[in-house]
């Protein structure tokens, strides 16, 4: 009966080991989102989550797996895309004034990922640290604030009377597609806070002037010394 009683008390903390290695879920802190790889298995399509039980037998091989854990706190940052149209600065000499054919956007940004989409992105091998999703998501915000700032500034040059303020956020992120770029990313905030349109009617007139045989749409690009600048730190909350 002793002997009976040792081998289930070493039996009992066995299975009690065991468990506690391949628990993962106690490793992953609110706000967070691990993700495990092993060698036998590749990339686990469950993503782990605080609060979720997850357990995971390859970590009962020596060296087998890893949990690498991502923040999914969402990403807030503030870009402004400035520039000026193609030979904006001499056909402002021309006409004397001053900052008649540049523009900027100013954009209040703040995007997230899910945990699938976090584990889709770690299959594709497009991230594989913390690090790497940060600056996928400040890629992703770039890409947003220049798409955005590309159809503002197409809108104005068919439309004199175009103001960006006018354009809903749903007509925006259907036109500029951001999702064929990023499917992952789940932009939470889009605001366009300040912004400068070039005088489009003045720069035909003044072109007209100087290349009488050339039209507008023959310009290369309306997005000529285009800068994407980020305003202050990021914001994480």
């Amino acid at each position: 009966m002793k002997k009976f009683s040792i081998s289930l008390f070493i039996l009992a903390l066995f299975f009690a080991v065991a468990f506690f290695i391949g628990w993962t879920q106690f490793k992953v802190k609110p706000e967070s989102v691990g993700v495990v790889t092993s060698k036998t298995s590749g990339v686990d399509k469950l993503p782990v989550e605080n609060g979720k039980f997850s357990w995971h037998w390859q970590f009962l091989l020596p060296t087998n797996a890893k949990l690498t854990v991502f923040s999914i706190k969402p990403v807030s940052v503030n870009k402004t895309i400035k520039g000026e149209l193609p030979s904006g600065t001499l056909y402002t000499s021309i006409f004397n004034s001053q900052d008649a054919f540049s523009y900027y956007f100013k954009f209040s940004i703040s995007l997230t990922i899910g945990p699938e989409a976090l584990v889709e992105l770690v299959s594709q091998n497009k991230i594989t640290n913390n690090e790497d999703l940060q600056v996928y998501m400040e890629n992703a915000a770039d890409t947003i604030a220049q798409l955005a700032a590309d159809y503002y500034l197409k809108k104005a040059s068919e439309n004199k009377s175009f103001r960006p303020e006018s354009v809903r956020r749903e007509d925006l992120l259907r036109n500029i597609k951001i999702y064929e770029d990023f499917p992952e990313i789940e932009l939470m905030i889009f605001a366009l806070t300040e912004s400068k349109i070039p005088d489009y009617q003045l720069y035909e007139r003044i072109r007209g002037q100087a290349f009488p045989d050339k039209s507008l749409e023959s310009v290369e690009s309306v997005n000529e010394n285009i800068d994407i600048v980020e305003e202050g730190e990021n914001e994480n909350s």
